[in-house]
């Protein structure tokens, strides 16, 4: 009786959400290639040559307000983005290379909608309850599938033709076994993309749970004084050599300070996690590294890299990819049993 019950919840869940996770997983995978996608509409992002520090800084002079990316060796350009979401690009020249607009071109809408369905923070909230709902149609799924007795065939599938007859057990066995062979793949992608939406409690409760702090040695703050972004990157290089600048901020605080990101050697996350924030037309003020928080917020940081696969290298990509791919087939598949079956009755 308890199987029926979850079949009957996975079922309607699944129904229920179709639509949403073919659309939310087809964008999530077409972002892995993001960059890519870009240099294919823009050809003139296909540059080679990597921009220096003290050439991104120059750059940044130029804007008053938004944030900016340094330049890495998979975005081998300065990338700016102002208050209004527009989002620009530089080279090494300091020549401009695109100013893409938010919502200019169809990376931006998948971006968007990928985010917050195009819905901003009302897009975000719905997003999380629809990913929570998500977690409890694989799970659901799971207890409905699991074998009293297992074999090789409780995965095997038998294909048939969608004229002939027999697809729509088709339809089923390729459903089940897609899921149940990808299931690791999907539950990462579900649990940190769910996790996303829920950022600040997420961290929160590791924090709580897992408050183990290491030790680390506090380095007394330079009295080097920086009045633009070349001499604060300067001072953020010497001040911490074991850690790279990945983004700045571009909008001062309240109190007309300026912050920065960096990412240290053994950091996942690939805009780091650390902080140094400088007073206006001043000194080092304040100095936050990641690596002496606790634990539980370490891990908490871990959620965004594995979602867009940025660590594990080609082996977690391909698994991301396969999972992402996955999520789009179980809709599908499960839209069209169903449906094939209604029929057929």
């Amino acid at each position: 009786m308890w199987r029926h019950g979850f079949g009957r919840v996975h079922k309607w869940l699944g129904l229920t959400l179709a639509l949403w996770m073919v659309l939310v997983a087809l964008t999530g995978t077409l972002l892995l290639y993001k960059t890519e996608l870009l240099q294919l509409q823009y050809p003139q992002l296909r540059t080679t040559t990597m921009p220096s520090v003290a050439e991104a800084a120059a750059i940044y002079e130029r804007f008053s307000a938004g944030h900016a990316f340094l330049p890495r060796a998979d975005k081998p350009w300065i990338e700016v983005v102002d208050v209004e979401g527009t989002t620009f690009y530089f080279d090494s020249a300091g020549n401009e290379l695109l100013a893409r607009p938010m919502l200019g071109d169809w990376v931006s809408w998948m971006v968007e909608f990928h985010h917050h369905l195009l819905l901003h923070d009302l897009g975000k909230d719905i997003m999380g309850v629809l990913g929570l709902l998500s977690l409890v149609l694989m799970v659901a799924g799971v207890v409905r599938w699991w074998p009293r007795h297992w074999s090789w065939r409780v995965l095997s599938v038998r294909f048939a033709r969608p004229r002939q007859r027999q697809f729509i057990a088709t339809l089923w066995q390729l459903h089940r076994s897609s899921g149940v062979i990808f299931i690791v793949p999907i539950a990462v992608l579900l649990i940190t993309g769910t996790a996303i939406m829920y950022a600040a409690a997420v961290s929160a409760g590791l924090d709580r749970l897992l408050p183990q702090v290491e030790p680390s040695q506090v380095q007394p703050l330079p009295p080097e004084t920086a009045t633009n972004w070349h001499e604060r990157l300067h001072i953020a290089v010497q001040y911490w050599p074991d850690q790279t600048p990945r983004l700045v901020y571009l909008t001062p605080t309240e109190q007309g300070h300026y912050r920065m990101r960096l990412q240290h050697d053994g950091e996942w996350h690939p805009n780091g996690r650390s902080y140094l924030v400088f007073a206006d037309q001043g000194r080092l003020i304040s100095a936050d590294d990641v690596r002496g928080k606790s634990l539980g917020f370490q891990l908490s940081q871990m959620v965004y890299p594995l979602h867009v696969a940025a660590v594990g290298g080609n082996l977690w990509l391909s698994a991301t990819l396969l999972g992402g791919l996955v999520l789009i087939l179980l809709p599908i598949t499960g839209f069209w049993f169903w449906w094939r079956r209604r029929l057929h009755r």
